[in-house]
Parts: structure tokens; C-alpha cells; sequence
């Protein structure tokens, strides 16, 4: 065999075993695609890339939004009982919270938005989830494939960092491979997510309720300022049908300021001569108050002489009352009130 057919028969074999070699590692690597399009990491990788554009259709097949909103509804029972009562309480609130995500993954966010201070957080009304919520999903979630034990389930976790509270949420979703392919198919940590909010939200109240106060504290002395009052006296008497019993209550004061005050409105209360509360009323007055004006405002108070109140005003001795500024109309457009404080009700009951 001459050299010539020797370097042929060599190349032949050299192509031969290229293209075998080739053909293995075409074949691993189409193994390992195929392997990968059966992962839970496919189905994770997908999952972010659904988000960034919202496919509401394909977002619908990778998470079994009624299944996860079942045991987020179970927690939500168990700790806000007062929403949707009734004996199909958990549907209801399954209906609310899927026609709610919908909405919110939906929704066009906003650009970004102002930092607020606390005290104007604590005014604004609660949402569930914060605005970027969408955002702070794509940005951490991750993909947790080791701590379940099961190759047939994997952990997705993600952190929402609420403004309202200034508190970070940890969130931990179960994806599990179905006959259909990997799926979402719960919260995980919903009932300690469902107390978390609701411990925080009940300190978010508190709050509230001290701002009102402190409000309140302040357009009190504001109030006293513009309108100092002097005296308060009051007297109780029945008149000649002897069945209508009159209080009277006259209030000494004068404006003290350099502004109109357009019209006020007082509480006060009438005690006995021993000091006990007889009597609560708001009493108001349209007329103006001029700059330095004095005031010697008078009102009557007309009841039956025989109820438990008129009975106690003429058992009373010499009365005594208090009084507070309830509210004050000022000429420059502002219009000062205390406002009621009480129990703050659920954000969103």
C-alpha cells in the first residue's frame, strides 16, 4: 500500500472518529437540554421571565393560583375571623385575594415614587402588597432545590420589603413537579406570613392612633391660643309647666389673635357640685369674632325635669362645667377640630 493510501485511509479514520466524537457530544448535550426542559430550574428560569412582562396565561399554568390561595384564605380566617363571616368564609376571601392579585400583577407600577416620611405613611391607606411588588419579585426570588429531600419538590423564596410597615417579608413558595410539569403549588409559610401582617399592621394602628393624638394635643393648644376662655358657668332650673328642665351655660372669652374667627363649637361638660359628670354637649356658634373681640356667648339646653339627667342636674347643688375647644373656623380658610379618637378600625375589613 503506497503512502498516499496509507494518509487516506489515516484521514478516514480521523473523520470517522471526529464525527463520532461529535455525535456524542451532540447527543449529551441535546440529553442535557432535554434534562434541563424537565428541571425545576427550567420551570424557576421560566417563571422570571413570565414576570417581566406579566404573561397572565402562562403565569396561569406555572402557579395554581386557587390551590395557593386556599391556604392563604385558611390563615387569613383564622386571623382577621370579622372578614367576609359566614358559613363560605374561606371562599369568599379566596375570591378576594385571586381577584386582588390579579389586579395588583396586572397593574402598570408606577415610576418611582417619593420616599414618605413615617407620619405620612401612617396616613396613607394600607395595601396588602406593596406597589413594586411585581419588581421585588423578579429581583429575588431564588430557587432552593436541596432543602426538601424530594426531587420531586423544590422551595422558591422571595422578600417584599413593605413601606407602610418598613418591614421585609420573607416568602416561601412550594414548587412541585405534577404530571403536567413543575408547578406552584402553595405558600408554604402562609400562616406565619398571614401573623406577621397582622401583627404588624395591629402596631400600625397603634401608631395611628398616637399620631391622633398628638394631633390632637396640638390643635388643642392652638385652639386655647386663639380663643382663650375665661369663665364657664351653669345653672339648672324647671320652668313653670314644671315638666321642662333648662340648663343654661354662659362662656366668657375673647379672641386674642390679629384673624377673624368665623365660628366654633364647644364641649362641655355640666358637674355636680361635688364634681361628678352629669351632662356632655357640643354647643356651636356661627357668629364672627373680630381681632381682641371679648365674646359672653350664652346657650340653653332644654331636657325633661324628670329624666335621670334632669333629676341629677337639680339634685346637683350649685353646678360647675368644663369646657374644650371642639372646633374653630378661621377667616384665612383653615378650620381647626379635635378629632375622635377611638379604636382604629381595619384597614381594609
Amino acid at each position: 500500500m503506497s503512502l498516499m493510501e496509507n494518509l487516506q485511509k489515516a484521514k478516514l479514520k480521523i473523520a470517522l472518529v471526529v464525527l463520532v466524537i461529535a455525535l456524542a457530544y451532540g447527543g449529551w448535550e441535546g440529553w442535557k437540554h432535554y434534562q434541563y426542559l424537565q428541571s425545576s430550574q427550567y420551570a424557576f428560569d421560566m417563571l422570571k421571565e413570565n414576570l417581566k412582562s406579566i404573561d397572565e396565561e402562562q403565569l396561569s399554568v406555572q402557579v395554581n393560583f386557587p390551590a395557593m390561595s386556599q391556604r392563604i384564605a385558611q390563615s387569613v380566617a383564622q386571623y382577621y375571623p370579622f372578614i367576609e363571616q359566614g358559613a363560605n368564609q374561606q371562599q369568599a376571601i379566596m375570591q378576594r385575594l385571586q381577584a386582588y392579585l390579579q389586579e395588583r400583577l396586572l397593574a402598570k407600577e408606577k415610576g418611582k415614587q417619593r420616599e414618605l416620611t413615617p407620619e405620612e405613611a401612617l396616613e396613607q391607606p394600607l395595601e396588602i402588597l406593596p406597589p413594586d411588588f411585581v419588581k421585588q419579585l423578579q429581583h429575588s426570588l431564588a430557587l432552593n432545590t436541596t432543602g426538601t429531600g424530594n426531587p420531586d419538590l423544590a422551595f422558591v423564596s422571595a422578600t417584599l420589603h413593605h413601606p407602610q410597615f418598613g418591614k421585609d417579608f420573607n416568602l416561601i413558595f412550594l414548587l412541585q413537579r405534577t404530571p403536567s410539569g413543575w408547578v406552584i403549588t402553595d405558600l408554604a409559610n402562609a400562616q406565619e406570613l398571614v401573623a406577621q401582617f397582622r401583627d404588624a399592621q395591629l402596631k400600625r394602628n397603634e401608631a395611628k392612633r398616637l399620631q391622633l393624638i398628638k394631633k390632637n394635643e396640638v390643635t388643642q393648644q392652638r385652639m386655647n391660643a386663639t380663643l382663650p376662655i375665661q369663665s364657664c358657668e351653669a345653672a339648672a332650673g324647671v320652668i313653670s309647666d314644671n315638666k321642662t328642665l333648662l340648663v343654661r351655660v354662659i362662656v366668657v372669652g375673647r379672641n386674642a389673635t390679629a384673624e377673624r374667627v368665623n365660628g366654633y363649637s364647644l364641649h362641655v361638660t355640666i358637674l355636680n357640685e361635688a364634681g361628678k359628670p352629669i351632662l356632655d354637649r357640643y354647643l356651636d356658634k356661627a357668629a364672627p369674632l373680630q381681632p381682641g373681640e371679648p365674646f359672653k356667648q350664652g346657650w340653653t339646653i332644654e331636657m325633661a325635669a324628670d329624666s335621670e339627667t334632669g333629676k341629677a342636674l337639680l339634685a346637683g347643688g350649685k353646678l360647675k362645667c368644663l369646657t374644650r375647644w371642639q372646633t374653630q373656623a378661621l377667616n384665612s380658610g383653615d378650620v381647626l377640630y379635635i378629632r375622635e379618637v377611638k379604636q382604629i378600625p381595619e384597614d381594609f375589613k
